[in-house]
């Protein structure tokens, strides 16, 4: 339990690591690094690859990420970090991509809600 515990802790500091400096680089105008950024942040929580997540459905990347089991901390960096893609997306005219990520955002966000526990 310590293990899982540890493992937890370990990744929220090098998730929120990775969107402090995608933020950093969002407000330095440096959007493709900070898409990478981000990027690297949800690669980091998944079981998939965070291209194939980019394609999935908003409904379909909220049964992964339930399907992973996430701490609900870890969840909340993972709609962080897709609405920070959203962001560099939409600047460099990804208006469509950009939408599908603040949906995804959203439909991460609605696995805390605490009305939809079982």
């Amino acid at each position: 339990m310590q293990y899982q515990s540890d493992y937890v802790l370990r990744l929220i500091e090098q998730m929120g690591a990775l969107i402090r400096m995608a933020m950093a680089k969002e407000r330095s105008g440096s959007d493709e690094e900070t898409y990478e950024l981000a990027e690297q942040a949800l690669g980091l929580a998944l079981d998939i690859d965070p291209a194939v997540a980019a394609r999935l459905s908003p409904r379909s990347l909220a049964s992964v990420l339930e399907l992973c089991n996430l701490d609900d901390r870890v969840i909340e960096l993972v709609a962080e970090a897709l609405e920070i893609e959203a962001d560099a997306l939409q600047i460099n005219g990804g208006v469509l991509e950009g939408e599908l990520r603040r949906e995804q955002a959203k439909a991460a966000r609605d696995l805390l809600d605490p009305r939809r526990a079982n």
